[in-house]
């Protein structure tokens, strides 16, 4: 790695380290925006900042291969519970403006809070393990701790990431035109249906910064290997700090329990 790509990323890494332990310590003790979405939310920064912690701290110890393979096999698994639970997230969003419950929907019958952890943690146990058994020399090489590119052993990520924000773009979408329906059509339930729209729109900004970074890593090839190598990392190394922006300081209710000690 250059050393420009490697200071950016680190010091891109540790903001949002800073941003996520924000994040999450928000989402915990600010009664305000405590629901279904921010258990979502608050399930994604924890993973997110495991993965960018371990990434840190770890990428580059290749001294002991079984260590390195380990580490990368942890990395496989957090980045990957971190597009799961953006799935969960996209799904939820779906039921809620479909079955016209924004509030209720999730503490419904229907949907149990293990059966969220079970797909969001479960899943990408699954893929690992078989990614694993298939190929166990996939993980680690003698420059990182991650996958292996030159074996096409990357695809046991980048396959279900794609996957997953196709998955999501469509789901997205068809929750954006429901909106705009029933918007038209339902007088009662327009402001939770607005909350819910922007939401939806949260959460399409959320997969795209998250998503369009490992998108750039694909294209790291050719004459544009170079700029798509610095887009990457410094989008890579910062999707912290756009989360904490995007559910924290973009919400009315966040910025007014952050700003409540300074007031008083």
């Amino acid at each position: 790695m250059e050393f420009s790509l490697y200071i950016i990323s680190h010091v891109g890494t540790v903001i949002s380290l800073v941003c996520l332990a924000l994040a999450i310590a928000t989402f915990l003790l600010c009664r305000a925006v405590q629901n279904q979405n921010t258990y979502m939310h608050l399930h994604l920064c924890v993973c997110l900042f495991l993965a960018k912690f371990l990434f840190l701290m770890g990428v580059d110890k290749t001294d002991n291969q079984t260590a390195c393979a380990i580490i990368a096999g942890f990395l496989h698994y957090l980045f990957l519970a971190c597009f799961f639970w953006m799935l969960v997230e996209a799904v939820m969003l779906f039921l809620m403006v479909r079955n016209l419950k924004v509030v209720n929907y999730f503490s419904s019958r229907n949907i149990k809070i293990l059966h969220l952890c079970a797909f969001g943690y479960g899943l990408p146990g699954l893929v690992v393990m078989i990614s694993a058994s298939v190929q166990p020399q996939g993980y680690g090489t003698h420059n990182l701790c991650w996958l292996n590119t030159k074996t096409g052993f990357i695809w046991s990520f980048l396959g279900p990431v794609c996957m997953i924000i196709m998955i999501n773009s469509v789901l997205l979408t068809w929750t954006l035109w429901v909106l705009r329906q029933k918007l038209c059509s339902v007088s009662s339930e327009v402001s939770k249906l607005k909350d819910t729209r922007l939401l939806t729109f949260k959460a399409i900004a959320q997969i795209f910064i998250l998503g369009c970074s490992w998108v750039l890593g694909i294209f790291q090839i050719g004459s544009m290997a170079s700029i798509m190598a610095y887009l990457f990392t410094i989008i890579n190394s910062l999707q912290g700090t756009f989360i904490f922006l995007i559910h924290c300081l973009l919400n009315r209710q966040v910025c007014g329990f952050l700003l409540a000690p300074a007031s008083a």
